[in-house]
């Protein structure tokens, strides 16, 4: 699916036309919807009438790209994942998407500054060269969605294959990677995809590519040497749920050697209470804010305990019912749900991150050259909090 032909309106900050990416992303689309602006332009006022989603900006960042994950309350442990925010907004519809909460924005935005962006990243990670990290370009948008999203893609495989202490993760619910199957990616670059069961996706993930779609590009990108990830996030509540979920695992195992998969993470639904009326208004004709759902400790809503652990509980017993399964965790759960679901849980964020780089050393011989030592991960990190 070309997400591009989505775009009505093309605006081209004039500080990103000495870019060379500039270019290279404006040949993707008709010359009569772009339009050059100073950088301090407000075009807010000619998009008004228009879905964010349909409006591109290319523009140079403002400040650190690269940072910490935002996680959330303290209370939900957290991973220590790091992020490159270089594409911002999606052009696919999922009902429960939060960025339709973050992102209050008029459109779409591609950073151009590559160079600089990844002079950013190398200098931070440098300056800690016995940590192993798990940075993804996947947080405020789709990493393969857009056509300057997959070049920045391209870019930085190159860029951490050539990284000793460093994986990247392309989080994606697109299907065509076959322009990243030929990449020289040295074993560091993590294909990932969020992954619900078929009528889930029919109901709720709107213009993104199916289950088996989704699935067989996996199984290319495995094929090509990549690690891959998979993320049952958000997990939701269907009235059918254990049989929707067994069927979805059975499928994953069809498709994947559970050895080629670096991490599987678990979440539920979840987002901010004034979300609730922005999805019932965009998307009427969903379920899926109506179930029983409670505040919790960061404030979100959630599903109440009583429905949320049964479904972690089958989720997480068919992901491991296979030999050598992969590393499993939680997204921003609580140490009482990690305990009841894994039976243990990590002493802190600091120990979920050397928990991921142990497995990743242990599983797959050669990624990492030395095995990590907990003290590297004593102190709770952040990239965009490293002291200049």
């Amino acid at each position: 699916m070309n997400h591009n032909n989505r775009f009505q309106r093309v605006y081209i900050t004039e500080s990103a036309l000495q870019d060379s990416v500039t270019g290279d992303i404006l040949s993707k689309f008709p010359s009569r919807i772009q339009r050059i602006v100073p950088d301090d332009y407000n075009f807010t006022a000619d998009v008004c009438d228009l879905d964010p989603k349909t409006v591109l900006l290319l523009a140079r960042s403002q400040g650190d790209i690269v940072k910490g994950c935002p996680g959330t309350d303290k209370s939900y442990l957290c991973c220590n994942y790091q992020v490159i925010n270089q594409t911002q907004n999606c052009p696919m519809h999922c009902s429960y998407c939060i960025l339709q909460f973050y992102l209050n924005q008029s459109a779409t935005v591609l950073y151009t500054n590559f160079d600089e962006i990844f002079a950013e990243l190398k200098s931070k990670i440098e300056r800690q060269p016995k940590r192993f990290f798990r940075i993804g370009t996947g947080e405020l948008g789709d990493s393969l969605a857009i056509d300057g999203s997959v070049l920045f893609a391209k870019q930085a495989i190159r860029v951490f294959a050539e990284m000793p202490n460093a994986l990247l993760e392309l989080k994606s619910k697109t299907a065509d990677v076959e322009g990243l199957l030929h990449l020289e990616h040295n074993g560091h670059t993590v294909l990932a995809w969020s992954l619900n069961p078929q009528e889930i996706i029919h109901q709720n993930e709107f213009t993104t590519a199916q289950l088996i779609p989704r699935l067989a590009a996996a199984q290319k990108a495995a094929e090509a040497g990549y690690l891959l990830a998979f993320h049952f996030d958000p997990i939701l509540f269907y009235p059918n749920w254990e049989k929707l979920y067994s069927e979805l695992i059975d499928e994953l195992y069809r498709h994947i050697d559970p050895e080629r998969i670096a991490w599987i993470s678990l979440g539920s639904l979840r987002f901010p209470p004034s979300m609730k009326e922005k999805i019932i208004e965009r998307y009427p004709n969903t379920t899926i804010p109506y179930s029983e759902m409670v505040r919790g400790m960061d404030g979100k809503l959630r599903y109440a305990r009583p429905l949320r652990l049964p479904m972690y509980k089958l989720i997480y017993q068919k992901l491991t019912a296979v030999p050598n399964p992969p590393f499993i965790y939680f997204c921003m759960e609580s140490p009482l749900i990690w305990k009841e679901v894994f039976g243990k849980a990590p002493e802190n964020n600091a120990h979920l991150d050397f928990m991921f780089a142990e497995s990743l050393y242990r599983r797959f011989p050669g990624l990492i050259s030395e095995k990590p030592q907990r003290i590297h991960y004593n102190e709770g990190f952040s990239l965009d909090a490293l002291p200049e």
